[in-house]
């Protein structure tokens, strides 16, 4: 992708054209920013009493994976753990255009915060983070989130 930036200091009108072959996720994503249409997580600090706790809005890009647990919906941050009130489902559909691919029945992994993928045993592979955790691509995701990171490049 060729990315040319004009800077018009006598114009007070800003504009982007984009052109493009095909729409992939990273023209939508561009697209989306633009129109400042990118989602948003809300949450509260994990250690904290629903009730109690102040509500924050988080960023996806600030986001390394979303993990389900014992009914509850989890997203492990730079900065710490965060309770979010929304469904995996719903993040999956609103998150699929920036990097969150489901791998496994509980987790959605951001793909820009993976530094590694180690293949294991039994076929699965393993993606491990900037912040050092891992966490496994159970074996019957392991096609879609393949076919994702093609398409996230643009090769497909």
């Amino acid at each position: 992708m060729k990315l040319n930036l004009y800077e018009e200091k006598d114009s007070n009108n800003e504009r982007v054209d984009l052109y493009y072959s095909k729409m992939r996720p990273a023209v939508r994503r561009i697209i989306d920013t633009v129109n400042s249409d990118r989602p948003t997580l809300s949450g509260r600090p994990a250690d904290e009493d629903l009730d109690d706790g102040e509500e924050i809005i988080l960023d996806p890009g600030e986001i390394y994976y979303l993990d389900h647990i014992d009914r509850k919906l989890f997203a492990y941050t730079g900065n710490g753990v965060f309770r979010i009130m929304n469904t995996l489902n719903a993040c999956e559909e609103m998150l699929w255009n920036y990097g969150f691919v489901r791998v496994s029945k509980s987790n959605l992994i951001n793909i820009y915060k993976i530094r590694q993928l180690k293949p294991d045993i039994n076929m699965k592979v393993y993606a491990s983070f900037d912040n050092g955790e891992r966490i496994c691509i159970n074996r019957s995701y392991k096609k879609s989130f393949n076919d994702y990171l093609k398409k996230m490049r643009g090769i497909i």
